[in-house]
């Protein structure tokens, strides 16, 4: 199992909405089997969300990009997703933007693709609705290696080509993420413990340097190398406090000592992500 992420710079700003910089390592592959997924963004209309299978699961990275984005694929079936359906976590290296997008299709070749870009630092939302995707299946050949790809055409006016890295299969363990952590957001830091062996569900919280606090949850997902997490940030706002529900997906190094968290809120009006590093 490898879960591995990028060491990105603590560059953010701020929480909601924050850069984000969720990325992962991208080995090559040696599997038999070639998986080509298309999502098309062109068209117009949206199916609505039926789930589809966890074919194409797992970690990737652009090979052609500038900047380069990273993907996490996570199945409706992990119960990781809100809402329920195939969700495409993808994000730019130097923090410029994430999008979610969701991958709604009665069957696996064919179905429906809807989303937002979020241009991470602002309130800036832009809308993608109406896509479609095909999945093509190839096998490897005594010439080539077989390589598990995706695009996105047209995003962001280009064809978005994704290499994937590994289904990302194995479950973590909820003591893996125990511990004390710490993102530095520049003008602020978030301080973060998590303790799985609490007695309620909510097994977050912590504080940062400019007086928010912070509560959540963190769950095992059983089918994938990841936690779903449930985050509450609770800010001064003059007499009425300011609140943030955030709901998203955490994956940690295999060495146990950097923790990535990145999400939306209910709305999915606002993007964030916390680059957490483990704390003695």
């Amino acid at each position: 199992m490898t879960h591995l992420f990028i060491r990105f710079p603590n560059k953010a700003k701020s929480f909601f909405p924050r850069p984000s910089v969720l990325a992962a390592s991208v080995p090559r592959l040696g599997n038999a089997l070639a998986v080509i997924l298309l999502l098309n963004l062109s068209g117009c209309g949206d199916a609505g969300p039926t789930p589809t299978s966890s074919l194409i699961q797992g970690r990737w990275a652009s090979t052609a990009l500038t900047p380069a984005y990273n993907a996490v694929v996570v199945p409706a079936s992990t119960g990781a997703n809100t809402p329920a359906v195939d969700t495409v976590w993808a994000l730019a290296q130097d923090a410029s933007s994430l999008m979610k997008l969701k991958v709604n299709g009665a069957i696996q070749t064919a179905g429906a693709v809807t989303g937002s870009v979020y241009t991470l630092g602002t309130a800036s939302v832009t809308p993608i609705s109406g896509g479609s995707y095909s999945v093509i299946s190839t096998a490897a050949t005594p010439t080539s290696a077989a390589v598990q790809q995706f695009s996105i055409q047209p995003l962001l006016g280009t064809t978005a080509l994704f290499e994937r890295a590994d289904a990302m299969s194995t479950a973590l363990t909820a003591s893996q993420a125990n511990g004390k952590w710490q993102a530095d957001l520049g003008a602020a830091k978030v301080n973060l413990t998590i303790d799985t062996a609490a007695p309620n569900a909510n097994n977050l919280s912590g504080t940062s340097t400019t007086g928010c606090t912070y509560s959540g949850q963190s769950t095992v997902v059983s089918t994938q190398s990841l936690y779903k997490i449930q985050l509450t940030e609770t800010c001064s706002g003059g007499t009425t406090p300011v609140i943030h529900n955030f709901t998203g997906i955490a994956t940690i190094s295999p060495d146990n000592t950097r923790l990535t968290v990145v999400g939306t809120n209910e709305a999915e009006t606002r993007a964030a992500a916390l680059l957490f590093v483990k704390q003695p």
